[in-house]
């Protein structure tokens, strides 16, 4: 059984995804499961063992310059895509980028999400075979219903985001914590002020704590925290994905923002707190025993806002929007050690 995944983007998304290439294997070991994502996110995808092959397009490059070479690229790329015969070719990403992305596949029709359940109700248009599917569903969850409903089977309760065994070679630091201090929303950013809290409560508590940055904007947030905490180290460099992902690994607890890369703590399993304001964490947050969610515990009517800028700041402004100033470094403490004391290291 050939079978092709159209999941492009964004990072979060894409490791919304590995529970279902997960559950696939556990029902049919032996197909073989090829993706088509955007070509910055193909080391992400090619952790999991059960895709086959890794088909990389860069769509937003090609739309975005829009000239006859780039246009040629794209026939090439689909000239090459269509080369193989697929037996399930599923768009797992519900958008209309995504559904004519998978039209240009070879293969027996394609399968998605039905009107009502899409998040762009006119792909629906492009299946031979539309699903219906719980919208209120959590992403990872919604995912892994489509495709079991377009394969025969139903996903078993327990999750399976399966890349860990890329990570072996780690040794677990008991006294390691990793604070993810970026995101690509400003009204996403939490106070430099409480991620120096923060910290100086970590090292206090006899922690190693190293803050990840990927910005030059976050290395002047982490320089800042560092300088209030001495103590706490930094990256030199900006990490690749594969580096990142093995410190996560050997953190002890993880500490991020709504940004892909808490999404990857979660996925391997670290405990993680995610902080959220601007955004929603019901269906797109941090998912599992080891992961918690944490927001203002009494909303603010605006939230969520799903806005890059606050309309209660100033245009252009940097300042931490009431969402996420209202989420105090104690609390953020006490979160990730309840968290943690349900998966202790030894």
């Amino acid at each position: 059984m050939r079978i092709l995944l159209i999941k492009m983007s964004s990072m979060g998304d894409i490791f919304h995804t590995f529970p279902a290439i997960s559950d696939i294997k556990q029902h049919y070991p032996d197909a073989e499961i090829d993706w088509v994502v955007e070509g910055s996110f193909s080391e992400i995808v090619d952790w999991h063992p059960g895709v086959h092959k890794v088909i990389p397009i860069h769509l937003r490059r090609w739309v975005k310059a829009r000239t006859k070479i780039h246009w040629q690229e794209f026939k090439t790329w689909r000239r090459t895509l269509r080369q193989t015969t697929y037996d399930y070719i599923i768009d797992v990403q519900g958008l209309l980028k995504s559904a004519v992305v998978a039209k240009c596949a070879k293969g027996h029709g394609i399968d998605g999400y039905a009107k009502k359940s899409a998040r762009e109700p006119v792909t629906h248009w492009f299946y031979k075979r539309p699903h219906i599917v719980d919208k209120d569903q959590h992403a990872v969850e919604r995912t892994r219903q489509l495709v079991g409903k377009a394969l025969g089977y139903t996903p078993e309760a327990k999750l399976n985001f399966g890349i860990n065994q890329n990570f072996t070679h780690i040794k677990k630091n008991p006294r390691k914590l990793i604070f993810i201090i970026g995101t690509s929303w400003v009204t996403k950013l939490w106070a430099t002020s409480e991620w120096q809290v923060l910290t100086k409560i970590a090292l206090d508590a006899g922690f190693n704590v190293e803050i990840i940055w990927g910005s030059s904007e976050e290395q002047a947030i982490a320089d800042q925290i560092i300088k209030a905490c001495p103590q706490a180290t930094r990256p030199m460099q900006r990490l690749s994905i594969t580096t990142i992902a093995e410190k996560l690994v050997e953190a002890a607890g993880v500490v991020g923002l709504d940004t892909g890369f808490s999404h990857l703590a979660g996925a391997l399993e670290t405990p993680t707190i995610a902080l959220y304001g601007a955004t929603s964490p019901v269906k797109v947050g941090l998912i599992g025993d080891h992961t918690h969610n944490l927001q203002l515990s009494e909303a603010l009517d605006c939230m969520p806002c799903h806005k890059r800028h606050c309309k209660w700041l100033p245009e252009n402004s940097h300042e931490t929007p009431q969402c996420m100033t209202g989420i105090k470094a104690q609390e953020v403490w006490l979160a990730l050690e309840n968290i943690r004391a349900k998966k202790p290291y030894e």
